[in-house]
């Protein structure tokens, strides 16, 4: 079985997420015994989504990954702290497990967010 990815971001950093999930799916699989599946990207850039070969993932809606049951884990990589927190807080609501690289939404809604999840568990 496999765990899928809804991933936020397809800049820099989720781009590199992008590259490395792909590169390395049979890498996971066989040191680690996790097949990771990319099922859904999200940006402003479908142009960025398509330079990473994953444009048929796109959407541009945030809640499309947020509100598919079949996702398992959220990865917001968009960086800056207004949209960022307003996803993060979204998907944990939504009862998502989410992985995060934004250090600066951390430092200044870490107790924000950790409540949020502590209280949906």
């Amino acid at each position: 079985m496999a765990v899928k990815i809804g991933l936020v971001g397809t800049g820099t950093v989720g781009g590199g997420c992008i590259d490395i999930i792909q590169k390395h799916k049979d890498d996971f699989l066989r040191h680690f015994g996790v097949d990771i599946e990319l099922a859904r990207v999200c940006s402003l850039s479908p142009a960025e989504a398509e330079a990473h070969g994953v444009g048929h993932l796109f959407t541009d809606n945030f809640n499309n990954i947020i509100n598919d049951p079949e996702i398992d884990i959220v990865v917001e990589l968009i960086g800056g702290t207004t949209v960022a927190r307003k996803f993060v807080l979204a998907a944990i609501e939504s009862g998502a497990s989410v992985v995060t690289a934004n250090k600066a939404l951390l430092a200044k809604y870490g107790p924000e967010i950790y409540s949020a999840a502590e209280a949906k568990g």
